[in-house]
């Protein structure tokens, strides 16, 4: 949450703010080209099982830097969470309201149009929560910028890691029924996979630390899948394999080389750690103790007996028939994509119903008890203290906050084309809940915050949050690799005409094979780049490697990639000439 007022905001609500947002996708780092390059490197010395030798004598050291320079190329050349171009909003913004108005609603209808537009979404629905209960849902914007139908507030959208609290609730259910001890090791209770280490006991990653971020596994989210996919890896799968983007991210986080699998990187308890892998750990929990699927237990024993029946954790064409179209970071439509671990936050609904599941945490306004008889009040306030080692930033699947003096809670999200957030003063028992369907609205999201800081606590300092920028890190590194190659490209092609023209190659009737088929790479990265980026054919790829969408850079990527394939077709026209004696 920003830090608008010092008077009443302490730094404790930045990493509140902060931990949720693209929890699902490995978390945005700004880094060098080298840096990127290093961490590809490392992951494929480890997954590959080919090692460099300073004496350069490992045969396969080149072999290794040539996959390295392929894998972060094809990485670069598409989508991954970034900020993009901006794109206008398709209206001026529409409003619709399904209950009163209030200070907070008349600011969000006389900003809100402005503001989609000033960041580049192109609609957004708030919910606000007064009194412990929703009072009221606002839609602002619009749902497909192509046909400029407006967005609604009975919409569904996704709303990402904030889906961890329903992970938590569904968590802490089962330890009220005397089914899991919140500070025993999750070992007892994993039947699938056991989480194991040489370095660190594992015997004291408990439940109690995978639900307050101390646990010390790796891996802070996960990208999703593209509905192209044959298949979805299952949990065990998604847990214990390779993952390629998620481990080179890992690997520049925290300078440790990951493989991208859940593995215990740091001792249990010693701190915080942010790890969607200890929530996909707790998912596996729930099922190995339930025996049923996670959703299924989750919409049973929780979502459904709050009244928020319209939650689900993955996509259905009737869900589809209901969203909004998801835009991406340069303002480009995306599919509805899906997580293959729904306990890290692949929850899909409307935002008033997860406006209910939040406002369960207070009292409600005829003094309904915390957790609503879902959970005991005793649990649900358990559930908002400070844990230990978490620097009173973390609860159990809650970040913690202060406001005003009084202990606030609040959780953001992010998947592919949606972003979330919620934030909620548990003393007044006042907050909202704000969704929205594209990838740039990172900065609106705490704009709005703003907005209500002012109603709720009068008005003060607060921070500009500038839009995204035209280009963020992740669009511009693949645009840079473009630019490299093309420039080698060029001063190759100047090369060979040079030597054409200085009578060094002639034309010959036969091609030379070597030169043939040393365009036969660059014609097989382009046909597979064209494969997962911009067909429309089922994607057969191994689960832990992901798939994209297009963007400036897999574009751009594409066209000279396509130009060297030419180039080596036509120097093999070209040989050397052979000096007579």
């Amino acid at each position: 949450m920003p830090a608008r007022n010092a008077a009443r905001l302490t730094v404790r609500d930045v990493p509140a703010y902060e931990q949720g947002l693209a929890a699902e996708q490995p978390r945005p780092t700004r880094v060098s080209l080298g840096r990127v390059a290093f961490g590809c490197c490392r992951w494929v010395q480890r997954t590959c099982g080919v090692h460099f030798q300073a004496n350069g004598e490992n045969e396969n050291r080149m072999t290794t830097l040539v996959i390295s320079a392929m894998v972060l190329l094809l990485v670069l050349g598409a989508g991954t969470p970034a900020h993009g171009t901006r794109a206008l909003v398709g209206s001026a913004g529409r409003v619709i309201s399904t209950q009163g108005d209030d200070a907070f609603a008349d600011r969000l209808d006389a900003e809100m149009p402005g503001l989609l537009e000033h960041y580049g979404v192109p609609g957004t629905v708030v919910a606000r929560i007064s009194n412990g209960d929703v009072a009221w849902t606002r839609a602002y914007g619009v749902a497909n910028r192509a046909t400029g139908a407006p967005i609604r507030p009975d919409m569904v959208l996704g709303f990402g890691s904030i889906g961890k609290i329903l992970t938590a609730w569904a968590t802490m259910r089962l330890v009220e029924e005397g089914r899991l001890d919140l500070d025993a090791p999750a070992n007892r209770y994993l039947k699938r996979w056991q989480i194991e280490s040489s370095e660190y006991d594992a015997g004291e990653v408990t439940i109690r630390r995978l639900l307050s971020h101390t646990s010390g596994l790796s891996i802070h989210g996960y990208l999703d899948y593209s509905p192209r996919r044959a298949a979805l890896p299952d949990l065990v799968e998604s847990i214990t394999s390779a993952h390629l983007l998620e481990g080179v991210s890992e690997t520049l986080q925290t300078g440790r080389l990951s493989r991208g699998n859940v593995a215990l990187v740091q001792q249990p308890g010693s701190g915080f750690k942010y790890s969607g892998g200890g929530f996909a750990v707790l998912q596996m929990v729930i099922e190995d103790v339930t025996g049923e699927p996670f959703a299924q237990f989750v919409q049973r024993e929780i979502t459904g007996p709050l009244g928020a029946t319209s939650l689900r954790w993955g996509w259905t064409p009737e869900l589809e028939a209901n969203a909004p179209v998801p835009y991406g970071d340069e303002g480009q439509p995306l599919e509805r994509r899906q997580l293959s671990i729904e306990g890290i936050g692949s929850e899909i609904g409307t935002v008033t119903d997860l406006a209910r599941v939040m406002a369960a945490t207070v009292t409600g306004p005829n003094d309904e008890p915390r957790g609503r008889g879902v959970l005991s009040e005793k649990t649900v306030t358990s559930m908002i203290t400070p844990q230990p080692g978490t620097g009173s930033v973390q609860g159990l699947g809650y970040g913690l906050g202060m406001l005003n003096g009084a202990r606030s809670v609040s959780h953001g999200g992010q998947n592919s084309g949606w972003i979330a957030f919620f934030i909620l003063d548990t003393v007044r028992r006042d907050g909202f809940v704000v969704a929205s369907p594209s990838n740039r609205a990172t900065p609106l999201h705490p704009t709005i915050t703003n907005l209500w800081l002012d109603v709720t606590y009068g008005p003060g300092p607060r921070t500009d949050w500038a839009p995204a920028p035209a280009l963020g890190t992740m669009a511009l590194l693949p645009l840079s690799v473009a630019v490299l190659l093309a420039v080698a490209l060029v001063v190759t092609t100047v090369r060979l005409v040079w030597q054409v023209r200085r009578g060094r190659r002639v034309r010959v009737a036969r091609p030379e094979a070597r030169r043939l088929w040393g365009g036969l790479p660059w014609l097989l990265w382009l046909l597979f780049l064209v494969y997962t980026v911009y067909t429309t054919l089922p994607l057969y790829l191994p689960g832990g490697w992901p798939d994209f969408w297009p963007t400036p850079g897999s574009l751009a990527l594409a066209a000279v990639l396509a130009g060297w394939a030419v180039y080596s077709g036509v120097a093999a026209f070209y040989a050397h000439q052979v000096k007579a004696g």
